[in-house]
């Protein structure tokens, strides 16, 4: 109990740093997503043309809407794959209702 009262300080850092990512990756799913519908939208219009060219449109308009301070970690290949994640959880969601077996 004593060790848990000396690192008291160091321990609440930690836990603001936590629930900081969190919640900024709660923000970054909303915009990612909501790019995602554009997308969507925008074929439907015939201005993008195929899965490809979407996801494409999408990685390039996150890296002009979300934060610098989340884009400067993350690379086109690992964007492509948080947008791919994102793009079959939501696609999970929207066949049934309910996510099968994963948290967003």
């Amino acid at each position: 109990m004593k060790l848990l009262f000396e690192y008291r300080f160091i321990i609440a850092v930690v836990l603001i740093v936590v629930l900081y990512a969190v919640f900024e990756w709660q923000k970054f799913k909303t915009v990612l997503f909501a790019l995602m519908l554009q997308a969507k939208d925008r074929a439907k219009d015939f201005i993008l043309s195929g899965g490809q060219a979407q996801e494409d449109w999408v990685i390039k308009k996150s890296y002009l809407l979300l934060p610098k301070k989340i884009t400067i970690f993350i690379n086109e290949n690992r964007m492509r794959k948080i947008v791919h994640y994102l793009y079959v959880k939501a696609k999970d969601l929207v066949d049934d209702g309910k996510l099968n077996g994963s948290i967003l």
